[in-house]
């Protein structure tokens, strides 16, 4: 099966230096303007996953043929941008071109980007979004259809035209090396954090909006055109906080908000409500008032525990001197009513979950409504529950020292493989010292991989201020077949399994493989009908996300992939009907 393609896609042409015409001077602002509008684009932070392609000083025929070549591979899925640093003139008839390298004004007509064919381009592409964005003298003209300009260059449905400058206006170089120009400074910035955005997101006219009111009073005034609500398309991300993506992630109408907070009673004194912290992975902090400590639990084992036995919590204590805590594993017993009750050291008092919360928690973990802290200061106090609850996240935090101890049993191996070989060559070279480094070897670059994935996913057990969004997971496994090859000779083709994440608004493919789905455990990924999941991060094709699932937290080997929406359609109608896929001949 192909690849999908990505689903945003930016060209970015640029020409600095045209020395077939005297009258074009050299330009100090487009190759930092395509170099630094490309990194604000694909930022991991703020970007979205553009592909981009650079053009720089190329001539117009090259100019033309990345531009037919990237209006001409589009999809409908697809969205676009076409930027645009340089000179810009206009021909006898007042038609705006683009300058290209072998621009000259006495052959305008032959070497170079006329506006026609750019439109001529755009109306032969079935993109959804086409976003347009032009620097350069007398860009106006692309976003201005009054007066005698009848074709309107840029007009048709889908595309947002974005100018530095009016029709007869003139676009400003960058003031100095190193610099962008005066409009692109102000774009990059725009896309990077000076746009208000909404539900993490920046579009294209909240962009426009923030650099025009930049340029007010500079002397140059930008123009846009739009065609109905392209305006809206998606540019760049906000990281927003999370108490607002997981209200409209999680909270459906008619949903109450799930109190968390237990019944604390202390040994002597009043008695004050203590504070909460519900970590994205199902962690529980209760921060008790006064200072006095605080209680960490996971909310998978106080739910266990309703139906008895004991469940482990641990208390960190503040010390007098300093933010330095004391741990202590404390042990939890059921009470009578069915609820679960912590005694906390040193006469704090306790603190008690009544058996109807434990209920309410069940339910929030079944139908993926759990809340989560915006910003959650219980770094540490996370880390050991998680470390003593999930036997993948243990998994997680050794590969350091696994990978420290390989690199280890390597340089010592080749250690011994020297010493063999020097300082000759004997008759009978022992084969064990090879063995040995070819084995560490191996070692080390799995526990590299493994260190590199937690890494990755650091940020997500830390600080979970990204935003939350309810999905549906599911998996597929396409059972094993027979097919006969070419010579005549059955081949079978082993079981597949694949696992996807969707809603109104994405389509997604999750990595090959979980930690959480490693065969030392069952797999919390059953078949069946789809599983109400939450995902933290950005779902889009390339990022990293970490999933919660009622059964537990997947912590992905990789970033998520775009499918085809067939795949997710066929996926629903066998789990609907019960069918197996019929076998491939």
């Amino acid at each position: 099966m192909d690849e999908a393609p990505p689903p945003y896609r930016a060209l970015l042409i640029g020409n600095a230096n045209f020395p077939d015409e005297p009258e074009l001077e050299p330009l100090r602002g487009p190759a930092n303007d395509l170099t630094e509008l490309g990194a604000a684009l694909t930022d991991l932070e703020v970007g979205l996953p553009w592909q981009v392609t650079e053009v720089r000083d190329r001539t117009s025929q090259e100019v033309e043929e990345a531009i037919y070549d990237f209006f001409e591979g589009a999809t409908r899925e697809e969205q676009l941008l076409l930027y645009y640093s340089g000179h810009g003139q206009l021909d006898i008839d007042n038609r705006l071109f683009l300058c290209t390298r072998d621009t000259t004004l006495t052959r305008r007509g032959l070497r170079a980007v006329h506006h026609s064919y750019l439109t001529d381009r755009m109306d032969r592409c079935p993109a959804r979004a086409i976003i347009v964005v032009l620097d350069c003298c007398f860009s106006g003209r692309a976003a201005d259809a009054k007066g005698l300009d009848m074709a309107a260059p840029f007009a048709g449905r889908g595309r947002f035209v974005m100018s530095s400058c009016e029709r007869r206006g003139t676009a400003k170089d960058a003031m100095g090396d190193g610099e962008p120009s005066l409009f692109t400074g102000h774009l990059v910035a725009a896309l990077r954090h000076g746009a208000v955005g909404h539900d993490g997101y920046v579009t294209a006219r909240q962009v426009w909006d923030y650099v025009e009111d930049q340029l007010r009073g500079s002397g140059q005034r930008p123009c846009r055109k739009t065609d109905g609500e392209t305006g809206d398309v998606v540019l760049a991300r906000r990281p927003v906080p999370v108490e607002w993506t997981v209200k409209g992630a999680e909270q459906l109408p008619g949903e109450a908000s799930l109190d968390t907070c237990p019944v604390f009673e202390p040994a002597r004194g009043p008695s004050r409500q203590p504070s909460m912290e519900c970590h994205f992975t199902g962690v529980m902090h209760v921060l008790l008032p006064g200072s006095r400590g605080t209680l960490s639990v996971y909310r998978d084992a106080l739910i266990a525990a309703e139906s008895g036995g004991e469940v482990q919590g641990w208390w960190f204590a503040a010390q007098p001197l300093g933010y330095r805590r004391k741990r202590a594993r404390l042990a939890g017993t059921t009470t009578l009513n069915g609820g679960v009750r912590f005694t906390l050291p040193d006469g704090a008092g306790t603190v008690t979950w009544p058996a109807e919360q434990l209920s309410a928690f069940d339910k929030a973990r079944a139908t993926s409504t759990w809340p989560t802290t915006p910003r959650p200061t219980q770094t540490d106090a996370t880390h050991t529950v998680l470390k003593a609850h999930d036997r993948e996240y243990r998994r997680l935090t050794r590969t350091p020292w696994m990978l420290a101890g390989s690199l280890v049993v390597f340089a010592a191996s080749v250690v011994m493989v020297v010493r063999v070989m020097t300082p000759h060559i004997p008759d009978e070279i022992p084969a064990y010292p090879f063995f040995l480094a070819f084995l560490s070897g191996f070692f080390v670059s799995m526990f590299t991989s493994l260190v590199w994935v937690r890494s990755q996913l650091q940020r997500f057990v830390k600080l979970p201020k990204l935003p939350v969004h309810r999905m549906l997971l599911n998996t597929h496994v396409e059972p094993a077949y027979t097919a006969v090859t070419d010579l005549g000779a059955p081949v079978t083709v082993p079981p597949k399994e694949r696992t996807y994440l969707w809603s109104d608004d994405y389509r997604l493919a999750l990595p090959s493989g979980f930690f959480s789905g490693t065969p030392k455990r069952p797999s919390p990924l059953s078949p069946g009908a789809p599983l109400p999941v939450e995902v933290m991060g950005v779902p889009h094709p390339g990022e990293w996300v970490l999933v919660r699932t009622p059964q537990g937290t997947l912590w992905p080997t990789g970033r998520v992939k775009r499918c085809y929406s067939f795949e997710i359609d066929r996926t629903i109608r066998l789990q609907a009907t019960s069918e197996e896929p019929p076998s491939q001949e």
